[in-house]
């Protein structure tokens, strides 16, 4: 039996995952969880808050080890795996993944009145710190979309929101530099998103998408910040021969000190604005997931798997991520899941004539 938290396999009669710790969900005599229960940022996955848990950091529930927050070292605080839930239809799962040592990736969600906001960074692993660069930006942003939504006479102007929400996360950003000339400071990708009402908008820097998901199909809202997207805009190579390259994945663009924007400069963030049906799915996620689904047309079919198994959102990310972790769990893995309209939504897959990826607009 796999684990479809860590993917590991083991016997058929084990009640908890042999490796994690996870309660292995067709094990006799164990009903599921009730569908109530919701998982917040400091919590087992299994819905428990962390005051549930015993001395060695194992959950009373489901005897989990809760990689949520974990302490570490010298007090340091350690994200392997965390989720929040705000309501049946609004959530995000992070995880470590099976080959990285850490997670680098982070998110933020809030719900003020009518207005959902979004936020979900991805930590350059090739730079020194990345985590810290993750949190900063995701706290950033979400702090300045807090008071923008918030605000006396509500939000006038999303994409500028989002601007400047990425921009008070990229000052936070460059100020863990180790002076001018680091050569290496923390960096991280960010994608994020405000919805209103029929209005959904996107702004973003790397490799971290935004999709659109409903029963017309698949869209996606953002198109990678990658050298491969680069040298075929300006024809110097085929989409063929650029996929094959190694640096096809590299992003150009990113938030950190070494970003090329100044200490003054607004980071170069793209936006995209898109009139939304009453019903459908808006996910923000990683590349450690979309790897695994790179076209919109696979993205919507392990959408659908996942709403035909459970429409909460919260499990609908858990689903996403337990995907990909069964698939090789390569990298880090992030899904933040906004579900409108859920009680009519499809659960059938849902086929997608939309040619992937659509530029923005």
């Amino acid at each position: 039996m796999l684990c479809p938290a860590c993917a590991a396999d083991n016997p058929d009669e084990d009640l908890f995952c042999e490796s994690c710790g996870q309660r292995l969900a067709a094990s006799p005599g164990l009903a599921p969880m009730p569908a109530e229960t919701v998982a917040v940022s400091n919590a087992c996955p299994c819905g428990s808050p962390s005051q549930e848990t015993d001395a060695d950091g194992y959950c009373l529930r489901c005897g989990r080890r809760c990689r949520t927050a974990e302490l570490f070292g010298g007090g340091s605080v350690r994200y392997d795996h965390f989720e929040e839930a705000i309501s049946p239809v609004f959530a995000a799962v992070s995880d470590r993944g099976l080959k990285h040592a850490k997670n680098e990736d982070r998110f933020g969600i809030l719900a003020s009145g009518e207005v959902f906001a979004m936020v979900v960074c991805d930590g350059v692993s090739t730079s020194r710190d990345a985590e810290l660069a993750s949190s900063a930006v995701a706290e950033g942003v979400l702090e300045s979309l807090v008071r923008d939504t918030q605000a006396v006479g509500g939000l006038a102007d999303a994409g500028a929101a989002i601007r400047q929400a990425i921009a008070a996360g990229a000052a936070r950003a460059r100020s863990l530099a180790h002076g001018d000339h680091d050569e290496n400071p923390p960096s991280t990708t960010v994608v994020a998103a405000l919805v209103s009402g029929e209005d959904a908008t996107v702004g973003w820097m790397g490799d971290s998408r935004a999709y659109w998901i409903d029963a017309s199909g698949a869209q996606a809202l953002t198109r990678d910040h990658s050298w491969m997207n680069a040298v075929i805009a300006t024809g110097e190579m085929t989409a063929e021969l650029a996929a094959k390259s190694p640096q096809s994945h590299a992003i150009t663009r990113w938030i950190g000190a070494d970003a090329g924007s100044g200490a003054t400069e607004e980071p170069e963030v793209e936006i995209a604005r898109r009139k939304i049906a009453p019903q459908g799915m808006l996910l923000l996620c990683t590349d450690g997931l979309w790897n695994y689904y790179p076209s919109a047309e696979a993205m919507a079919g392990i959408v659908a798997d996942a709403i035909a198994a459970d429409g909460d959102a919260l499990a609908i990310a858990r689903f996403l991520v337990q995907s990909a972790n069964r698939r090789g769990g390569h990298d880090n893995i992030t899904a933040a899941v906004l579900r409108l309209g859920a009680e009519d939504a499809p659960t059938a897959p849902i086929p997608s004539p939309i040619p992937d990826p659509l530029p923005p607009g």
